[in-house]
């Protein structure tokens, strides 16, 4: 159809209040072929696909379900099955913590693989999966029993030490700020592989809007730990999003999804209002009624009881049935609940219905002024005419300073901004511009590389300072003479990187072109060639003519080559191995 805007939509958390929602609007504003619902529980997913049959009467309903922030081999096993397998567990610490991680073996990219959506709506509420994985009384529990440990004599018998064991690794994957991160990973790499075109995410606040003096936590304390970590999450969470907003495409053959994050600031509430059995928390079955018993107030009072001591209510079973509001991933809240919480500057509420109408409304460009995304970019400080007049002022007196003190060590690179690929990039440009006796770019565009090779080689043989405050900073120097390769370098490389203690790493000649790429200064003649190919890319464009327009991402301010900025125009131009470097204006 004409005014089709996507083919395929995949909502996320689909079977949820606002995920719900988020269908009925995408069928109706969208009109795609096919709205995929995705959600944690099988029975959640094949729920809401009967609910909507009777509201969607064209697009295809396609459910999917499993948890989007775990391998994909993992996605239907319950995270205390993760646990007790050390194949599963090994699987999952992985795919959090270890650099080589495969995002193409995750849920989330499988899944928007499979369907190819040009759309992607995210309506599960991340900071709660992340956050409520009990990291403070792991912590708590894995510091008591380090502490017994700690005071005993001799040997701990294995049977014994094994249940230290098994918290320490609960505690290692529950930290919430690696999930976060590598699930943004992950989702960048996902959205950059795909055909998605936009992705909205319904984010939290956390507290419902409210701040530190909320009263609704999940113990004695207000607020609560647990609650404050998600919020924590929920705004990390936003934090990344901005950074992934911000990042350009890696290639011209790759695109940048927008992305969008819409934050309800109050609770989302009602599904629906209905007499129901309730579970109480932390117990995992439907809770009936006991009879109360009293005991003496003691000096020890035991918090937890067994309820088989209990007598049943009048000797029968009379379940815990109320009257309430389903609110979704909030729970199910009594009359007198649901009347507080949603009482004037308390949390109040917002309906599902009107999130997902912002997030649609987003889709489709409309200025909804809700995109807190947005908000941010149009909040920061920018940067200012008078830093980049101090910048020019700071460059002449560096190079005045320098200047005076020919023979010292030079200003090239120290290693600590990061990444390697800087300093290697800092160096390669230093010896080139020192060792063509020019700062022409064209001409020395205009010299060979096996002749540009030759002449670095010189430099360095006469400049010996120059090779050993280049490889002590980190930065080996790989050179090819007589058909053999050798390595200059210094007590530290830093790439390959030193992880957990490994500091011996195997070199194929995969690996050594793949460090010479990120972090070796390479003299081979191929890098020459590199560095031909990398300044012919260069725009010279007339600022008489051009105007303002002479100045863009492809050009480059005058024809002096001075090694900072003609890296800084690399890293803005050119392809790597994380993605480009640079910013996208909203």
């Amino acid at each position: 159809m004409p005014n089709r805007i996507a083919e395929t939509v995949l909502i996320l958390g689909g079977a949820g209040m606002v995920g719900l929602q988020a269908a009925r609007e995408v069928a109706r504003e969208l009109d795609p072929k096919t709205i995929v619902i995705a959600s944690l529980c099988e029975d959640e997913v094949r729920g809401a696909i009967e609910f909507l049959k009777d509201e969607i009467s064209g697009p295809q309903l396609v459910g999917e379900w499993g948890n989007i922030f775990v391998p994909d081999a993992l996605r239907g096993v319950a995270r205390n099955e993760i646990f007790s397998s050390s194949a599963n567990y090994d699987l999952l610490f992985d795919a959090v913590f270890r650099r080589e991680s495969d995002y193409r073996e995750s849920t989330l990219f499988k899944l928007v693989d499979k369907y190819k959506p040009e759309v992607v709506v995210d309506c599960i509420n991340t900071a709660s999966g992340i956050s409520y994985q009990n990291e403070f009384d792991i912590a708590i529990k894995t510091k008591e029993m380090l502490d017994a440990l700690a005071r005993r004599d001799g040997a701990v018998p294995r049977e014994e030490f094994e249940p230290f064991l098994a918290t320490v690794r609960q505690l290692l994957i529950s930290q919430g700020i690696p999930q976060i991160a590598r699930h943004i990973l992950v989702l960048h790499r996902t959205l950059e592989d795909s055909a998605v075109q936009i992705y909205v995410k319904v984010g939290t606040t956390g507290t419902g809007g409210m701040g530190l003096n909320i009263p609704y936590t999940h113990s004695e304390d207000k607020p609560s730990l647990p609650l404050l970590a998600k919020s924590a999450i929920g705004f990390a969470h936003t934090g990344l999003l901005f950074l992934l907003a911000r990042t350009p495409a890696a290639s011209d053959e790759k695109h940048g999804a927008i992305v969008k994050e819409v934050k309800p600031g109050a609770m989302i509430g009602f599904r629906r209002v209905e007499k129901k059995h309730v579970r109480l928390r932390g117990e995992p079955e439907k809770a009936f009624l006991f009879s109360p018993r009293e005991e003496p107030v003691g000096a020890r009072l035991e918090l937890h009881q067994s309820p088989a001591s209990y007598e049943r209510f009048e000797s029968r079973d009379v379940p815990l049935e109320i009257i309430g509001a389903d609110t979704g991933e909030n729970g199910f809240f009594s009359i007198g609940e649901f009347l507080a919480i949603t009482y004037p500057r308390q949390m109040e509420y917002v309906t599902p219905e009107e999130v997902a109408r912002t997030a649609i409304l987003e889709i489709l460009g409309a200025s909804t002024g809700r995109d807190v995304l947005a908000a941010i970019d149009g909040a920061i400080t920018e940067p200012s005419y008078r830093a980049g007049v101090l910048r020019g002022h700071a460059v002449r007196e560096m190079r005045r300073l320098e200047s005076q003190k020919r023979g010292e060590v030079p200003s090239i690179a120290l290693g600590d901004l990061g990444p390697p690929k800087l300093s290697k990039l800092l160096a390669e440009a230093h010896l080139i511009r020192e060792a063509s006796a020019t700062g022409d770019i064209d001409e020395i565009r205009a010299i060979a590389p096996a002749e540009m090779q030759r002449r670095v080689e010189a430099y360095l043989d006469a400049n010996p300072v120059v090779t050993s405050t280049i490889v002590r900073i980190g930065t080996p120097i790989l050179r090819q003479r007589d058909g053999k390769l050798t390595l200059t370098r210094g007590p530290r490389i830093s790439i390959p990187p030193v992880t957990a203690g490994h500091t011996v790493a195997e070199l194929t000649p995969a690996a050594v072109d793949r460090h010479a790429k990120t972090g070796w200064v390479d003299l081979r003649l191929a890098n020459f060639e590199t560095w031909r190919d990398r300044l012919a890319a260069i725009k010279h464009r007339d600022v008489e003519r051009y105007g303002s327009a002479a100045l863009d991402v492809k050009g480059y301010p005058g024809e002096e080559f001075i090694p900072g900025d003609i890296v800084g125009w690399i890293f803005t131009n050119e392809e790597d191995e994380q993605g480009m470097v640079g910013r996208r204006l909203f």
